[in-house]
């Protein structure tokens, strides 16, 4: 093998390994974005039903801000894995 063929083979070997990264670099920001759609539903469906409890119940206050609506959220959230979906810390035992 000749100096030019090896430099030929060496660029063939580089862009194989290129076209790899490039596709595993799409799967993996796919799978993010799946997990982050994900997330979002979640936090609507739990966001939905706490406001639905509550009309039912007691009543929702007047919620200003998405911080306002956290803090509202937090105390009604009880199950760790809905807890998680807003990176609220678990709850205490009572």
């Amino acid at each position: 093998m000749n100096r030019r063929e090896h430099v030929r083979s060496r660029i063939e070997s580089v862009n194989e390994s290129l076209a790899r990264l490039r596709a595993e670099r799409s799967r993996l920001l796919a799978r993010a974005t799946q997990a982050e759609r994900k997330r979002d539903t979640r936090q609507k469906i739990l966001i939905g039903a706490a406001v639905f409890t509550a009309v039912q119940h007691e009543g929702v206050p007047p919620l200003r801000s998405s911080d306002d609506l956290l803090a509202w959220l937090e105390p009604r959230l009880t199950r760790p894995h809905d807890r998680a979906a807003f990176d609220f810390k678990p709850q205490r035992a009572r």
